[in-house]
């Protein structure tokens, strides 16, 4: 297995679109001969450090990938002098890559905030901070014999509502024996529709499962608005009412958390329905909770003056901590992998700690 098909599945989940623009999401170390030679497995980590890369080398692995990103406000010198620079120093000499996926991997559908959701038995609703650009246009023209094929499993994708079918006004595109195109006799027909830039991975998926899906010519078109699927945070729903006590209880038990800070509006005895989650640091998107109708809102980080503005609010602010509300990114990626390559070995850091100590 090489380094470029293990990055290829995990850009096809979270591409690297999808990441903030001050973000450094992708690959940060991957120098040959390994960046195209055969990778000998995996190693998963929330934050890079020099004891995860020595325990990538014992366990026989040549690539770590980690949600926090390891190369983050710039390397300006290879010294020595900090643990970033160390632990660049370390990769490099092991012959170990290492690639990250943040912003990407909390935008993305199925991501972090997914994977806190399911944790706690909510099911998804809607982004909490919907990505910007997130419909596109797709216009499919394929073979009229395959119209019907494709246009069925076309609306098997999560968000496609109709689809419009256009008669094509020009000669089909063939593909000669070379890979190029050039215009055929055959009769065709186009299939225009509307869908979440999130989904385009699914249509690609569907073309390559349908006979002659691979003869489709596809253009995709940005369209204004923004997603419905991508996004930083998630609101997600209970199918039934549950207590804000007993929120807390499921909070330790699927975060790990000794100590959940809550604010002044905390009352074990109100009931939730919709709550709001962010991975990490969601400080920022309170208000976002507040006004999808959430009532708790679950994160890392808060700051005393985030609560203090909440003092006499309804919404519940949970803060279960940084590293807790991100751990989950290894299950989602060991998943990702072994899904497409089942005898590829993907090993959880066993090296790794939160750096955060509760007394």
């Amino acid at each position: 297995m090489t380094l470029a098909a293990i990055i290829s599945v995990l850009e096809e989940f979270a591409p690297l679109r999808l990441q903030e623009k001050w973000d450094n999401s992708g690959l940060q170390i991957g120098l040959p001969p390994h960046s195209d030679g055969e990778c000998t497995g995996a190693l998963l980590c929330l934050d890079v450090t020099e004891a995860t890369i020595a325990e990538a080398v014992e366990r026989g692995c040549n690539l770590v990938i980690s949600h926090h990103p390891l190369i983050f406000k710039g390397v300006k010198s290879l010294t020595g002098r900090d643990a970033t620079q160390r632990t660049v120093a370390a990769a490099v000499r092991a012959g170990v890559a290492v690639y990250s996926s943040h912003t990407a991997l909390d935008s993305t559908p199925g991501g972090v905030s997914y994977c806190m959701a399911s944790l706690l038995g909510a099911m998804p609703f809607a982004p909490l901070s919907p990505a910007d650009g997130g419909r596109v246009e797709v216009s499919i023209t394929c073979p009229v014999d395959a119209v019907d094929d494709i246009r069925l499993a076309l609306l098997d994708i999560e968000g496609v509502d109709s689809i419009l079918s256009v008669a094509a006004k020009s000669s089909y595109l063939d593909v000669d024996s070379d890979g190029s195109f050039a215009l055929g006799e055959t009769p065709a027909q186009r299939l225009v529709l509307t869908l979440d830039s999130s989904r385009l991975r699914a249509v690609t998926s569907c073309l390559a499962g349908v006979p002659d899906g691979d003869l489709c010519a596809v253009a995709v078109t940005p369209l204004e608005g923004k997603s419905s699927t991508a996004g930083l945070g998630l609101i997600a729903d209970f199918p039934e009412a549950i207590t804000a006590g007993q929120l807390v209880e499921r909070l330790k038990k699927a975060f790990g958390c000794s100590v959940v800070r809550t604010s002044l509006a905390y009352d074990p005895a109100v009931e939730l329905r919709r709550i709001a989650l962010c991975g990490g640091a969601g400080g920022e998107f309170i208000g976002n909770a507040a006004a999808a109708g959430a009532g708790a809102y679950i994160t890392g980080d808060i700051r005393y003056h985030d609560f203090a503005d909440m003092a006499d609010e309804n919404l519940i602010l949970f803060d279960i901590g940084h590293f807790e509300g991100e751990n989950c990114f290894k299950s989602i990626f060991y998943h990702v992998i072994t899904n497409k390559f089942p005898n590829f070995a993907v090993y959880y850091a066993g090296a790794e700690k939160n750096p955060v100590k509760y007394l």
